[in-house]
C-alpha cells in the first residue's frame, strides 16, 4: 500500500480527510465567477439542499478510489526518482492527468447513482469538469502533505 493510502485512508484521519476534501469544494465552488459560475453555484446549492449530507457521503464514498489515483502518482512519482516530499509538488505539476484521473472515478459512479437530480446537474456541467478539478489540485496537494506524508505512520496492531 502506497504511503499516501495508508494514511489518508486510515481510519483516524478519514473523518477529517473526507472534511478537508469537501472544503476544497466548497473553496472551489465559491470563487466560480460569471455566469457560469452562477451557475455552478445554483446547482451545487441545489444538490447541498436535496439532501444535506450528500456531499460528504459522496466523498466518503469515492475516497477509496480518489486515494488510489493519487496512490499511482505517487508511485510513477518514486518509480522515476522522485523522493516522498516531493510527492505534492508532482500533483500540481501533473494537474490536468491528476483531474482527468479523479473524474474518470466521478464520472463512473455518475452512471450508477440512484440520486436522479445530482445525475442531470453532474452531466450538465461535466464538460467543465476538467478545469474545476484541475483548479484544486493544489489545495489537494496541500490536503496530501497534510494528512498523508506530514501525518505520524498509522498504527499496526501487534500479532497476537
Amino acid at each position: 500500500m502506497s504511503i499516501i493510502a495508508a494514511r489518508l485512508l486510515d481510519d483516524a484521519v478519514r473523518p477529517q480527510v473526507v472534511k478537508e476534501c469537501c472544503a476544497i469544494i466548497d473553496h472551489q465552488v465559491s470563487a466560480k465567477k460569471g455566469f457560469s459560475g452562477i451557475a455552478i453555484k445554483g446547482a451545487y446549492k441545489t444538490v447541498k439542499a436535496i439532501k444535506p449530507g450528500f456531499v460528504p457521503g459522496v466523498v466518503d464514498a469515492l475516497l477509496d478510489e480518489w486515494v488510489a489515483k493519487l496512490a499511482d502518482f505517487e508511485g510513477e512519482h518514486l518509480a522515476s526518482g522522485g523522493t516522498v516530499d516531493t510527492v505534492p509538488d508532482f500533483l500540481v505539476s501533473q494537474r490536468a492527468r491528476v483531474a482527468e484521473a479523479l473524474i474518470s472515478v466521478t464520472d463512473a459512479r455518475a452512471e450508477t447513482t440512484k440520486h436522479k437530480t445530482a445525475q442531470k446537474l453532474y452531466h450538465r456541467f461535466r464538460p467543465s469538469a476538467l478545469t474545476n478539478v484541475e483548479d484544486g489540485v493544489p489545495e489537494l496537494a496541500t490536503l496530501v502533505t497534510q494528512y498523508g506524508l506530514s501525518a505520524p505512520e498509522p498504527a499496526v496492531a501487534a500479532a497476537p
